[in-house]
């Protein structure tokens, strides 16, 4: 596996959580399960930030973006920093990765780990559920690495997953969070709202507000009532 991590900024953290907000790039899936990508636009439109770190990584799509003036660049995810009474990296960017996923997992999470992180939250779309009428306000949807960590989630009203896989990389890595001193945390919603995904992003933020810690203005969200018009699944990413 080839990787590389660009270090941007460095110095001490408050206490910070690390969110992690990447979907497929697979152009079949992606109006269905882009609702990580949509939360992190938000995020970054609505909260101010700065970079940390760019993740580059062959378990990334084999593709790079050429630009108008005929440059290319490489797919990329980035670490970003809020500062905060809790200071908050999210990671978010281009693409989920497509291969070797348990060594992506790793590095992201060694990574927050030398950052001081001691809770992972992973924000994804449910890949096992039939799919909620396009009308319909999904619940918010999650599992824990721990019991601690499932009390905490009950209590921020989010509905358990249980018994039955939860794949790919959004998973996993709330799987591996615990062998890195860290609590893991799923945030979850069930596909079919279709893009770009208002009512679903802005259920997830009302709880990850809560239970990690920031305000964020939802208005623009829970403004859009009716029909939504969906943006091609094929529209850029949060860095465009």
């Amino acid at each position: 596996m080839w990787q590389k991590l660009e270090v941007h900024h460095d110095g001490a953290l408050k206490k910070p959580a690390l969110l992690v907000s990447l979907s497929t790039s697979i152009p079949q899936y992606r109006a269905l399960y882009s609702q990580a990508r949509e939360l992190a636009s938000y995020m970054m439109k609505k909260m101010k930030f700065v970079p940390l770190a760019s993740l580059y990584s062959s378990a990334l799509p084999p593709e790079v973006a050429v630009r108008e003036d005929g440059t290319v660049s490489l797919v990329v995810n980035q670490f970003h920093l809020h500062r905060g009474k809790r200071d908050i990296v999210l990671f978010g960017g281009d693409s989920s990765p497509l291969d070797e996923q348990y060594e992506f997992a790793d590095a992201v999470l060694t990574y927050a780990r030398r950052l001081g992180v001691g809770e992972v939250y992973s924000i994804g779309a449910r890949w096992t559920e039939a799919p909620l009428s396009p009308d319909q306000t999904p619940a918010v949807l999650g599992f824990a690495t721990d019991l601690i960590g499932v009390k905490e989630l009950k209590s921020h009203g989010v509905e358990l997953i249980k018994d039955e896989p939860a794949p790919f990389f959004a998973s996993m890595v709330v799987g591996l969070a615990k062998g890195y001193a860290m609590r893991g945390y799923k945030v979850s919603v069930n596909h079919g709202e279709p893009l770009p995904h208002p009512r679903s992003v802005a259920k997830m933020l009302e709880v990850l507000s809560k239970m990690v810690g920031f305000e964020i203005d939802l208005d623009e969200l829970q403004a859009s009532k009716g029909p939504l018009s969906a943006k091609q699944p094929d529209e850029g990413s949060i860095y465009q």
